[in-house]
């Protein structure tokens, strides 16, 4: 147990010299934080696409990366997440991740996306307690102790980190502008049917009071033509009556004549 107790203390010498080893460093080093030689590569690119439909890739990118969404403010643009992974090697090491997004307009047609990120890595260690007898012989197991340690941290530098970032942006956005010109296609092929049903309602319109405007029209006709026919009908029989009563009176007239020319009878 002395060997386990002096291993422990000398790990914890190791990671107490290296932080303030570090610190030492750092004091000189964070001078040069606004320096050129001291600024991310490769952590910006510009896209055509409006900064809210960005806004709303870089969001389902963390999320379909494994980050967990701490903040996201559309009118700053900004949209803050974490990650924690786990080291691939070893069960002791984990990653915590913070990842800072700024998604600005710089023209109506061009979006600046800019990313930062930073790293803690984690060592986690799992130690057993013992009673001892006499407090020199560990005896029994009492239980387990776990520590954690931050053994390194800082800005994520690595021009790849960003450049994959980048390329999921790229790849979300080429996805995007397809499902976009998808909806537009779809629309354009809506609007496309609606016109043609539109003029086909308004020409089966047109053709029916057309043929209603016909219709009335030749009922019309025929009733001028009834009309007419009845009228010139009854014109003619009026005449003929008249003619008929005309001639009666005529041979009246006559008869009468002919009555006083021979004078009364003898």
């Amino acid at each position: 147990m002395r060997k386990s107790g002096s291993r422990l203390l000398r790990w914890f010498l190791i990671v107490a010299i290296m932080t303030i080893t570090g610190c030492a460093n750092n004091q000189q080093a964070y001078q040069k934080a606004f320096d050129s030689q001291h600024s991310l590569i490769q952590n910006q690119s510009n896209f055509t696409q409006s900064p809210e439909s960005i806004f709303k890739i870089v969001k389902q990118i963390y999320i379909q990366q494994g980050f967990t969404i701490e903040s996201a403010d559309l009118k700053s643009g900004i949209v803050k997440a974490v990650r924690n992974m786990q080291d691939k090697e070893n069960s002791e090491i984990s990653y915590n991740i913070s990842a800072s997004a700024d998604i600005s307009e710089v023209t109506d047609a061009e979006t600046t996306v800019s990313l930062s990120a930073s790293e803690q890595t984690i060592l986690h260690r799992a130690s057993t307690t013992w009673w001892h007898l006499l407090w020199i012989l560990p005896i029994i197991p009492t239980g387990t102790e776990y520590q954690t340690l931050v053994i390194k941290e800082g800005n994520i530098t690595d021009p790849g980190f960003y450049t994959d970032f980048f390329n999921s942006v790229r790849v979300a956005v080429t996805k995007y502008d397809l499902a976009v010109k998808a909806a537009a296609a779809k629309a354009a092929e809506k609007a496309e049917a609606e016109r043609v049903a539109a003029e086909k309602a308004a020409k089966i319109k047109a053709d029916k009071e057309a043929k209603a405007a016909a219709e009335k029209a030749e009922a019309e006709r025929v009733a001028a033509d009834n009309a007419a026919k009845i009228k010139a009908e009854e014109e003619a029989k009026a005449a003929a009556e008249k003619a008929e009563a005309d001639r009666i009176a005529a041979e009246k007239a006559n008869v009468e004549k002919s009555a006083a020319e021979k004078g009364p009878l003898q």
